[in-house]
C-alpha cells in the first residue's frame, strides 16, 4: 500500500505535466496560425495594391492617346500651311492646360528636329533622332501609340515616360513623331499613397521586363530589364497575379511581394512589404497574448500543485480531466476570436464569450442552433458541402461567409473548422475558430470601386463599361433578349471649353451625367463616361423603339436645363446628340461588342451631321452608307 501511495502521485504529476505541455503546444499552434493568417492577409492586400497601381498606370497611358490623336489630326489638317507650327503649338498648350500629369507635348520632324512643343524652353539646336522611340517609329509603320522606356527630358531635365505615335506623310513615308510625355514622379507619388512601411517598395514594369517606375525612386533601375528575375521566369508564367517571398537583389532586403499583370496592356505591378517589418508588427500584438498565456500557465501550475497536495489519490484521474477541461476553456475564453464546437449535424454545442462582441448575442442563446442559421442564403450551399466533406473524413476546412448580427447588420466571417479525432459520420465533433473580416472586405470593395469609377462624373469609367458590355452581350445572346446601347455626345463641347473655361466644362459634364443618371432608373441599366464628353448607356431587355424613347427623354431633359452655350447655334444653350443601336439575338443577330458599338457610334455621327440636338438610330444601310473609320484605332 505504501508503494502505491508513492507511485500514484508520480503518475498524476506526469499527466499534469503532459497537459501543461499540451496547453503550451496549443498556444504555439495558435500563434503560428495567427502569423500565417497575417501573412496571407498581407499577401492578398499586396496583390490588390499591385492591381490598383497597374490599373492607374493603364488609365494614365490610355489618356495620353487622346492628346496625341488630337495633335496628329491637327497636323494632317494644317499640313503645308506656313503657320502650322504656331497652330499645333496652341493645340498642345490647350491639352497641357487640361491634363496636369502631362509634362509636355511635342512634334519632331523626320530629321529629328523639334518643330513645335508645349514647353517654353528653347529647343533649337537639339536633335532627337538618337532617341529610342524615334528610331523605332522610323523603322516601323505602325500608327498605334507606343509606351517607351523612361528617360530624361532634354529640355526640363525631368524623368518622363514617353508615349509616342508615328506621323506619316500623305504618301505613307515617315514624317516624324508626335510625343506625349508624362511626369514619372506623378506615378511614384501615387505609389507612395499606399503605406507599405519604411522598407516597402513598388515597381512598374513593361511586358518585356523593362522597369518604368520604382518607389522609392532609384535612377539606376529606370529602363533596366528584370526579365531574368524570378518574377518573370517563374511566377508570371504560372499566373497573372499572385504573391511570393524573395530577397531584393538591390538592397538584400527580404520582402513579401504581390504582383499583377494587366490583360489590357501587359504592364506588371509589384508591391512589396518587408518581412522583418511585417514580423515586428505581428510581434507587437503577440506579446500581449504571450504574457496572458504565461500568467494563465503560472496560475494553472499553482492550482495543480495545490490540488496534488489536497485531494485523495483515488480521485486523481477525475481531477486531471477537470483540469484539462479548465485549460481548454481558459484558452477559448481568453481568445478574441470566436471558438465554437459543433456535432456532425452542424448543431452548436459550445461558444466562447467573444460571441457577444462578434455576433451581439449571449453564448447560451446560440447553444443548439444550426450552423446555417442567419447565414446569407447564397452561402448555404457552400457551407453544406463543407460539412459533408468533414463528415466524410476531411480534417480541416476554411470558409468566408456573410452572417447577420443580432442588430441586423451583415458582417463577413472567416472560419477555420477542424475535425476532432474519433467518431464517424454524424458522430464527429468539430472545433471552429471564427474572426470578423468585414473591414478587410470593405477595403477590398473600396479599391475595386476606385479602379472602376470616373472621378469627375462618378459614373462608371471606360474600363468598367467594357467589362459590363461584354457580359451583357453574352447574357442577351443566352437569353435571346434585346440589348440597346446609347452613345451620347455634347454638341460643340470644344467651343464650350474655349468660351467658358475647362472648370465650367467639368461642371457641364457633371450636369449631363446627373441627367443621364436620373433618366436611367432600372437596376440592370448601366451608365458610364466613355471618354471626354462622351457618355454611354447600356439598356438590357430594351428593343430599338425603347432605346429611341429613352434617348429622346435624355435629350429633352438636357435641353430643358438651358445651360448657356452661345457658340451652340441656333439654340444658344447646351444640347446633346445621341446615337442608338440594338442587338436582337432572337432575330438571328450575331454581333460582337465592337460591331454593336460601331453601329451606335455611326448613328451618333449621323445625328451630328444632320444638325445636332437629335437622336439617330443605327441601321444596316445607314452604317454602310456612312463609311466612317473605326474610332477605336485612336
Amino acid at each position: 500500500m505504501t508503494g502505491a501511495i508513492k507511485f500514484l502521485p508520480s503518475r498524476t504529476f506526469a499527466a499534469v505535466a503532459f497537459a501543461v505541455f499540451g496547453f503550451v503546444g496549443l498556444i504555439i499552434w495558435g500563434e503560428y496560425s495567427s502569423w500565417q493568417s497575417q501573412v496571407a492577409r498581407i499577401e492578398a492586400d499586396l496583390v490588390q495594391t499591385a492591381k490598383a497601381l497597374v490599373q492607374h498606370a493603364d488609365d494614365t497611358v490610355d489618356m495620353a492617346k487622346f492628346p496625341l490623336a488630337a495633335l496628329i489630326t491637327q497636323i494632317e489638317q494644317e499640313r503645308g500651311t506656313p503657320d502650322m507650327p504656331a497652330k499645333i503649338t496652341q493645340v498642345m498648350k490647350r491639352q497641357i492646360a487640361t491634363t496636369r500629369w502631362l509634362d509636355a507635348l511635342a512634334v519632331i520632324d523626320a530629321d529629328g528636329r523639334m518643330i513645335a512643343t508645349s514647353s517654353s524652353i528653347d529647343a533649337s539646336g537639339l536633335n532627337f533622332s538618337d532617341r529610342e522611340y524615334f528610331v523605332f517609329h522610323q523603322a516601323s509603320e505602325t500608327r498605334d501609340p507606343v509606351l517607351g522606356r523612361p528617360l530624361k527630358n532634354k529640355l526640363s531635365g525631368q524623368w518622363i515616360l514617353p508615349v509616342t505615335q508615328r506621323i506619316s506623310n500623305p504618301d505613307g513615308s515617315f514624317g516624324g513623331v508626335a510625343l506625349a510625355a508624362f511626369i514619372l514622379t506623378e506615378l511614384t507619388n501615387f505609389f507612395q499613397g499606399f503605406s507599405l512601411g519604411s522598407e516597402g517598395s513598388f515597381l512598374l514594369v513593361r511586358r518585356d521586363g523593362v522597369v518604368l517606375a520604382r518607389a522609392p525612386f532609384l535612377q539606376t533601375q529606370l529602363g533596366s530589364s528584370i526579365s531574368s528575375y524570378d518574377l518573370f521566369t517563374t511566377y508570371l508564367r504560372q499566373s497573372d497575379s499572385g504573391s511570393y517571398h524573395y530577397t531584393s537583389p538591390i538592397d538584400e532586403t527580404q520582402r513579401i511581394g504581390g504582383y499583377y499583370r494587366s490583360k489590357h496592356s501587359g504592364l506588371v505591378g509589384l508591391s512589396a512589404a518587408s518581412q522583418s517589418e511585417t514580423l515586428a508588427t505581428w510581434m507587437r500584438g503577440a506579446r500581449i497574448r504571450w504574457m496572458s498565456c504565461l500568467i494563465l500557465v503560472t496560475i494553472t501550475g499553482f492550482l495543480v500543485w495545490r490540488w496534488r497536495r489536497q485531494i485523495m489519490l483515488r480521485r486523481a484521474s477525475e481531477a486531471l480531466l477537470v483540469a484539462r477541461e479548465a485549460e481548454f476553456r481558459l484558452l477559448a475564453e481568453g481568445s478574441g476570436d470566436l471558438i465554437q464546437r459543433f456535432n456532425g449535424n452542424g448543431i452548436r454545442e459550445y461558444l466562447s464569450p467573444s460571441v457577444r462582441e462578434i455576433l451581439g448575442v449571449d453564448p447560451d442563446a446560440m447553444i443548439g442552433t444550426h450552423i446555417l442559421e442567419n447565414l446569407h442564403e447564397d452561402d448555404h450551399e457552400v457551407v453544406s458541402q463543407l460539412m459533408e466533406r468533414l463528415r466524410q473524413g476531411s480534417t480541416r476546412e476554411n470558409m468566408v461567409v456573410r452572417r447577420k448580427r443580432a442588430d441586423g447588420k451583415q458582417i463577413w466571417l472567416e472560419t477555420t473548422l477542424n475535425r476532432l479525432p474519433g467518431g464517424t459520420g454524424a458522430d464527429i465533433r468539430i472545433v471552429a475558430v471564427t474572426r470578423d473580416v468585414t473591414r478587410q472586405k470593405n477595403i477590398q470593395e473600396e479599391l475595386d470601386a476606385l479602379a472602376n469609377t470616373d472621378e469627375l462624373t462618378q459614373l462608371a469609367n471606360r474600363r468598367s463599361f467594357n467589362i459590363h458590355f461584354e457580359d451583357m452581350v453574352l447574357q442577351a445572346a443566352k437569353q435571346l433578349a434585346p440589348l440597346s446601347i446609347l452613345m451620347i455626345d455634347a454638341d460643340r463641347f470644344k467651343f464650350f471649353n474655349d468660351t467658358y473655361g475647362h472648370a465650367a466644362g467639368d461642371d457641364c459634364l457633371r450636369a449631363l451625367a446627373d441627367v443621364v443618371r436620373g433618366s436611367i432608373r432600372r437596376s440592370r441599366d448601366f451608365t458610364a463616361r466613355y471618354g471626354g464628353e462622351e457618355l454611354a448607356v447600356l439598356l438590357p431587355d430594351t428593343d430599338g423603339a425603347g432605346a429611341l424613347k429613352a434617348a429622346e427623354k435624355i435629350r429633352q431633359r438636357v435641353a430643358d436645363l438651358k445651360l448657356p452655350h452661345e457658340k451652340n447655334l441656333p439654340w444658344g444653350y447646351v444640347t446633346i446628340s445621341i446615337g442608338t443601336a440594338t442587338f436582337h439575338p432572337a432575330r438571328g443577330d450575331r454581333l460582337t461588342t465592337a460591331e454593336l458599338f460601331e453601329y451606335a457610334d455611326h448613328a451618333l455621327y449621323r445625328a451630328k451631321n444632320s444638325g445636332r440636338n437629335q437622336v439617330a438610330a443605327a441601321g444596316d444601310e445607314a452604317v454602310r452608307a456612312l463609311g466612317r473609320p473605326d474610332m477605336k484605332s485612336f
